[in-house]
């Protein structure tokens, strides 16, 4: 699992679901399950397993089909080398924004932009309490807004290192509504299984 499948997983998984017929639904759910164990939301992290089921029991253009889901929650734009990425999908705003509304989360968030430290680093670099920053990071971590991206040996253990999926996100505050922008290098794009299709078309 890498780049920012899980942090879409969410949306990207209720998105499918919504525009996939009730019947062929219910025939990829229960392959994914049978075959390997997984539900759609967890399949959006390891998705070519997702778009064999999809292909194998549908006609449908399944790669246009995967890019026009992601294309309601997520806009992507390639500049520099770098993904400008605009949030469609209101849940999946709101989820960033409360991190960012809460002072020590917004402190570890920071501290992880552009930067890959250990768990211990981080609590030093962003000064957040010890007991409650780990609880932040973990539920950062299960939300996809951080991501594991190696490990380092540190008295004799291996542990991870840790970074945010966006290199700079900036809030656009307009009338009635907040707007969530990021900025995801191509490195952790080309980690997200989910956003193959998309970076194939962007770099066609």
């Amino acid at each position: 699992m890498g780049g920012i499948d899980r942090l879409i997983s969410n949306a990207l998984s209720s998105e499918i679901k919504k525009e996939l017929d009730l019947e062929l639904l219910s025939k990829v759910e229960r392959e994914l399950f049978l075959e390997h164990g997984m539900s759609i939301k967890l399949s959006i992290e390891h998705f070519q397993k997702f778009t064999s089921v999809l292909k194998k029991n549908s006609n449908l253009d399944v790669n246009k089909f995967e890019r026009e889901c992601i294309d309601k929650i997520l806009k992507i734009k390639k500049m520099d080398g770098k993904y400008f990425v605009t949030i469609l999908d209101s849940n999946l705003s709101d989820l960033i924004l409360g991190f960012f509304g809460e002072n020590d989360s917004r402190c570890i968030i920071t501290t992880l932009l552009e930067k890959e430290f250990t768990i211990p680093q981080i609590l030093k670099e962003s000064k957040a309490p010890k007991t409650s920053g780990y609880r932040k990071i973990e539920n950062m971590i299960i939300n996809g807004l951080i991501i594991e991206t190696g490990k380092i040996l540190s008295e004799s253990k291996k542990i991870s290192k840790l970074q945010c999926v966006f290199q700079e996100i900036n809030l656009e505050i307009k009338k009635g509504k907040t707007i969530v922008n990021g900025i995801v290098s191509q490195k952790m794009m080309e980690k997200s299984t989910s956003m193959k299709s998309i970076f194939d078309a962007i770099n066609a």
